[in-house]
């Protein structure tokens, strides 16, 4: 149980008597599992414990953050000095003005049905072998198998000057597999990723077993079967995993405001959006784009993100509409708006960032078949294999894994390697039709220096778009 006096004895050291400046606090300590197997033999075991804690202080011209992996008294003094310090080093040229949000003092926690820490790493390792033996029952030929899962409870308070104070627990697990399938002298690599907040009983809910081993006899047939798009105009029917990493990568991204603003140039680029550019149309009437933290047992679940700041839906593209950052306190204060609680840290000793959650194309009204039959000429890509996007996050590529022709409203022959090549704008506004049901795919989101992995959903249901290029 992490010590409460802690937090507020680091912040009657830290907080300066005259009030002007934010102090925030975090305490951490974790316990990870992480198990892998390759080729049916185990590859790497190990458990951990971790703790530490930081401080971060919000000046009129600098942010100071120090952290330690420790959890005292004397680590949080030492902490608050360090941060004070830089704090007040900063030089920026306008003041630092944080948006107003209500304090917090709330405890939240994520439940288990069967608690991570109960199951054994025989069990993790027979669970793993299980879905080896089941993938091997198929008679593909399949080289580099991979197995892995990682799982961890973290338990955690954060406190701040204004008043809030936050204690959360929350258990994460996550599943991942990489096979190579091989026919006839080529190959296809199937990479795949299951998570979410929870209990070992999220393994039930995934059915990975039957899922892997489909998908490597899809794979064999693809080989053997499938055809080259020849290059032109189709319409293109995205599966949930390519509307997801849509979403994520050409709605999720270029709406950071931290990137919007320019913190992000020199690290992971810039936005091709504007601040002025709220308000302007981005695609069709159907392209709503929700990032939701809220999400039941997602994988990028919080109820409070790391300033304090409430959780709620935040509404990105809306019916085709540039309607909202994503905000932490600073970028919101700057631009006179509110925080929508998108101010997250991967771990104690990294920074809070502007990050997403569970980014996804918001469901419509038409039925599957709908979707399908309504193509005279088209492609469905259901998975893809790459994506690649620019650092304005606007000229974009992605490649099917699995990949059918439709032919008159009917899945044809599998179509091998068709890339789409496509413009954020072009790509939104050709969208004309979108499914009632809704999929999600786990993913680890990549941003920050030091780099920084969390923990996200990208989702969505079929996406119809007409007359875009592929090849």
């Amino acid at each position: 149980m992490i010590d409460e006096d802690v937090a507020e004895h680091t912040l009657d050291k830290a907080s300066p008597k005259d009030g002007r400046a934010l102090v925030e606090v975090k305490l951490e300590s974790s316990q990870n599992n992480e198990i892998s197997i390759k080729s049916g033999n185990v590859h790497s075991v190990s458990s951990s414990a971790d703790a530490g804690m930081y401080v971060r202080v919000v000046a009129d011209r600098g942010i100071g953050f120090a952290s330690a992996n420790r959890i005292s008294k004397s680590t949080g003094a030492d902490l608050a000095r360090k941060a004070m310090r830089l704090a007040r080093a900063g030089r920026r040229k306008e003041r630092i003005r944080l948006s107003s949000e209500k304090t917090a003092t709330a405890s939240w926690s994520v439940k288990q049905r069967i608690r991570l820490s109960d199951v054994s790493n025989d069990e993790r390792l027979q669970y793993l072998k299980s879905l080896d033996s089941e993938i091997m029952l198929t008679g593909v030929k399949i080289h580099g198998r991979y197995f892995e899962v990682v799982d961890s409870e973290v338990e955690a308070y954060f406190a701040s000057s204004e008043g809030s104070r936050i204690r959360s627990m929350v258990p994460k697990l996550r599943m991942a597999s990489l096979n190579t399938v091989s026919s006839k002298g080529e190959t296809e690599q199937s990479i795949r990723e299951w998570g979410a907040t929870g209990g070992w009983e999220k393994t039930e809910e995934w059915n990975v077993g039957p899922a892997l081993a489909e998908e490597m006899r899809i794979l064999k047939d693809l080989i053997d079967r499938g055809k080259s798009v020849k290059p032109g105009e189709y319409d293109l029917v995205c599966g949930p995993e390519v509307a997801g990493i849509a979403a994520h990568e050409s709605c999720g991204h270029p709406m950071e405001a931290d990137r919007i603003l320019g913190r992000e140039m020199s690290q992971a680029g810039k936005s091709f959006v504007k601040p002025s550019m709220l308000g302007e149309s981005i695609g069709s009437e159907h392209a709503t784009v929700i990032d939701d933290p809220t999400v039941p047992g997602s994988y990028g679940y919080y109820e409070y993100d790391d300033e304090g700041v409430k959780a709620k839906p935040r509404f990105l593209y809306k019916k085709g509409i540039i309607n909202e950052f994503l905000h932490n306190r600073e970028t919101a204060g700057k631009l006179r708006l509110k925080s929508n609680a998108s101010s997250r840290s991967s771990v104690y000793e990294k920074e809070p960032i502007v990050r997403m959650a569970n980014t996804f194309v918001a469901p419509g009204e038409l039925g599957e078949e709908e979707i399908m039959e309504s193509v005279k000429e088209g492609v469905f890509m259901k998975s893809f294999t790459e994506w690649n996007i620019d650092d304005k996050r606007y000229n974009q590529k992605y490649v099917s894994r699995e990949a059918y022709f439709i032919e008159d409203g009917e899945l044809a022959g599998p179509a091998r390697g068709c890339v789409l090549e496509i413009t954020t704008p072009r790509f939104w506004k050709s969208l004309d039709g979108v499914s009632r049901r809704v999929e999600f795919t786990a993913a680890e989101c990549g941003k920050g220096d030091p780099m920084q992995g969390i923990a996200v959903y990208t989702g969505g249901p079929l996406m119809r778009l007409r007359e875009v290029h592929l090849k």
